[in-house]
């Protein structure tokens, strides 16, 4: 789920960043996009509220976060690397996951922040540079719900929005819809930093137990622009076309008139 709503925000990501610049092209087919883009909005929230909902019986990322935190024993505390010794034997290493933080977890290890963000002052290495901490699985999981808990708001208001625009006919949404935005604001940055959060919890507790990696996205999820690129061609050489029979029909016009 945390899956696909990433794929329905990245090409509403992509609705914003091309509409500028493939306008036209767009406009070529403006109901099926103006639909189409309603829809990826509609199914994105959907999803979202669904993995953040309070609803006791569904599984969600609370759920997932708590009953990983009371099974702690099932996991492996660090990653194990396997390696071939000179003689040919397996050796097992095992060392802490290597976390980048993100802006939002920065405030839960403002020491380490402070020491690197010198570190890196000193030695002439750019502010952007992400802040790395070592820590073992369950402490990624105290974080991990440290966050959830700081996201409270974000969440009740994609919730409220959801259950008031989306999921059902509220009165709030009949007699004022700007009204229901304004008091449950959400903006594009926290839709992605919801999801975001989500695909790191499950890919870390999916990747302990398999030692599999799981994609965070579809490897052609930005090939829209290359359609929109072939409209604009196809554009191009309508033009062409248009002005290439216009040019015979006066020839032939002028040719006529001559005989």
């Amino acid at each position: 789920m945390a899956f696909d709503a990433n794929a329905y925000y990245l090409i509403m990501r992509q609705f914003r960043e091309l509409s500028s610049r493939y306008d036209p092209e767009i406009c070529v087919s403006p109901a099926f996009y103006s639909i189409v883009y309603a829809a990826l909005m509609k199914a994105c929230f959907m999803d979202i509220a669904k993995l953040y909902d309070k609803n006791e019986k569904s599984i969600t990322i609370g759920y997932l976060l708590e009953i990983c935190s009371d099974n702690k024993t099932l996991f492996n505390e660090y990653r194990e690397i396997k390696t071939i010794n000179e003689n040919g034997q397996e050796e097992i290493d095992y060392y802490p996951y290597h976390h980048k933080l993100r802006a939002n977890e920065e405030c839960f290890f403002e020491k380490q922040v402070q020491i690197q963000r010198n570190f890196n002052e000193l030695n002439g290495i750019s502010g952007d540079v992400p802040i790395i901490v070592d820590l073992k699985f369950s402490e990624l999981l105290s974080l991990f719900q440290n966050c959830l808990s700081s996201f409270s708001k974000k969440i009740e208001n994609v919730r409220n929005q959801r259950n008031k625009i989306y999921a059902h006919n509220n009165e709030e949404k009949v007699e004022n819809i700007d009204a229901v935005f304004n008091k449950y604001p959400i903006s594009y940055d926290d839709l992605e930093e919801l999801i975001v959060f989500a695909l790191d919890c499950t890919r870390l507790i999916i990747g302990n137990i398999t030692g599999v990696q799981k994609a965070t996205e579809y490897s052609n999820i930005d090939d829209w622009e290359g359609t929109l690129m072939y409209v604009k061609l196809g554009q191009k050489y309508q033009d062409y076309d248009i002005e290439k029979n216009t040019t015979e029909f006066i020839d032939k016009l002028k040719r006529n008139k001559a005989d």
